[in-house]
């Protein structure tokens, strides 16, 4: 059963074209202009992906590992040069990929994009100095393969209420997940990587988690939002200084 459920939101995870969020809206804060686009392509056998990411130094963009690999495939990367960030479709220098990334679980679903030229004019996302308690309100953001950034409003939930019914989900290695149910809308394809905010205390949003992929977890299949908004299932990697992402982010984010 584990890994019918599993095998669901893997499939989820790394569909990269979609449609956008459902019943979500149109995000326009100026603060949250360091949520980006993400495109690669391979070349002509390659459809391509779109994803998100998030600027959070002048030269380094945050995304998911699965992002960063052709069809999702860890044994398969794309070269950097193929990966182009942002509407002016800014150079990949360098792909950093956090070790231990599972593509059945999406634990250490993590990657950062160096770019080739720092981009200006953008303030970096300021990340979250610990995660969220279970029952907090967030928001996720996205592009789910439109060109159009979006919101949708999100709770953090326990791993017990996520595991209510018959499908399974992988416990929270070491605290690396968060899972989250629907306030208004959700995430789908195409918003991969992209960021979840939340307040901080002076009212700043603060980045805690990087989207990894959704499930229903009633049926152990693929979520539908407009169908089934109360099983529908967002599982997200943390990326809070006490996470064990911050350490990889740390590692390569000097200053």
């Amino acid at each position: 059963m584990a890994l019918i459920a599993v095998a669901a939101f893997v499939v989820w995870a790394m569909t990269g074209q979609a449609s956008a969020i459902v019943t979500a809206q149109a995000a326009t804060s100026d603060r949250l202009s360091s949520v980006v686009r993400v495109d690669a392509d391979q070349g002509f056998f390659d459809r391509g992906l779109t994803c998100t990411g998030t600027l959070i130094a002048p030269r380094w963009v945050l995304t998911a590992q699965h992002c960063t690999n052709v069809g999702g495939r860890p044994d398969e990367p794309y070269r950097a040069s193929k990966i182009h960030v942002g509407e002016a479709g800014k150079t990949v220098s360098a792909v950093r990929r956090m070790s231990g990334y599972d593509a059945k679980t999406l634990v250490n679903d993590v990657a950062l994009l160096e770019l080739a030229e720092p981009m200006s004019g953008v303030a970096p996302a300021r990340i979250a100095d610990g995660p969220l308690p279970a029952a907090s309100g967030a928001e996720v953001y996205g592009f789910g393969g439109t060109t159009v950034q979006h919101t949708a409003g999100v709770r953090v939930t326990s791993l017990a209420a996520v595991n209510e019914g018959p499908c399974l989900f992988p416990d929270p290695l070491r605290g690396s997940l968060t899972f989250v149910t629907s306030v208004r809308g959700g995430s789908s394809p195409g918003d991969s990587g992209g960021p979840m905010f939340a307040a901080a205390a002076d009212g700043t949003p603060v980045l805690q988690t990087v989207t990894a992929g959704a499930a229903d977890r009633q049926t152990c299949g693929s979520p539908d939002l407009r169908q089934r908004p109360q099983a529908w299932v967002g599982i997200y990697n943390r990326v809070d200084r006490a996470s064990e992402a911050w350490s990889f982010l740390a590692e390569h984010l000097t200053g």
